[in-house]
């Protein structure tokens, strides 16, 4: 929704009803932040050299079950991800913006909010993955003071936002060490600079994609279907629900 710049045009916007696509990506992201989980935790990149080397290489894999995860912005998104997550039998917490009204959810989610619930979140998961909302409140909000919080073991997931991390401080915690590695989607200027920092990472500490984790052929069909299941519900209810965005705080 940080595309239509909707801050810049909440007077145009009064009365007008703007409706997000939630849902339609959700699974599909869920299983991406599967796939960049178990890829740091099989060493994919590990595999593919050993294979390129005609060596024969077997290594200690580690298991998902049991890990911490982190989920920065738990909405839709991140509530898909933890039922998949949950099946793997990890340990999910979901950093809200408000208070929940709930301890655990129906997927097995702790549910927090508040500064410090999300510091203590950050120092001791094994994965944090990143859904932020684009905000001003939430630019650049994932920097180098965030990055030291967690775990030199941690492995950071970024599907939400670009604008939402520091991509220069991301770099120098996956070469410092700061962090074990990353799993990047999105950026704050797209396609990515050829300038980045980023793209000298290695595989062993950044998995990079070009914003494609939602890129799959059932993307625009499902969007299609449901813009128009939408526009029934309002032409008889005048109501959309869970699918209203709110101009002024830009989802």
């Amino acid at each position: 929704m940080d595309s239509y710049k909707l801050n810049e045009l909440v007077k145009e916007l009064q009365g007008i009803p703007f409706a997000n696509a939630r849902g339609c990506y959700s699974s599909v992201l869920a299983e991406h932040v599967m796939y960049s989980m178990l890829y740091f935790y099989r060493q994919t990149w590990r595999s593919l050299a050993s294979r390129a080397e005609h060596k024969w290489d077997p290594f200690l894999m580690v298991e998902l079950r049991g890990r911490k995860v982190g989920i920065i912005g738990y909405g839709d998104i991140g509530q898909a991800t933890a039922k998949l997550l949950n099946v793997f039998g990890m340990e999910v917490t979901g950093v809200k913006r408000s208070a929940p009204t709930k301890e655990v959810d129906e997927y097995g989610t702790r549910l927090v909010h508040g500064d410090a619930e999300r510091e203590r979140v950050l120092r001791e998961s094994d994965f944090v993955v990143n859904i932020l909302p684009g905000t001003e409140e939430t630019k650049r909000f994932f920097n180098k003071e965030l990055f030291a919080m967690m775990k030199p073991s941690a492995v950071y997931i970024s599907i939400g936002r670009g604008i939402t991390q520091n991509e220069d401080d991301l770099a120098c915690a996956l070469r410092n060490g700061v962090i074990r590695g990353a799993s990047v989607d999105v950026f704050e200027k797209e396609p990515l600079p050829t300038e980045s920092p980023l793209w000298d990472i290695s595989d062993d500490k950044l998995l990079l994609t070009a914003h494609s984790a939602d890129r799959t052929a059932n993307l625009v069909p499902d969007s299609v279907r449901r813009f128009i299941g939408l526009v029934h519900e309002y032409a008889k209810t005048k109501r959309l629900d869970t699918y209203l965005v709110d101009p002024v705080r830009g989802y």
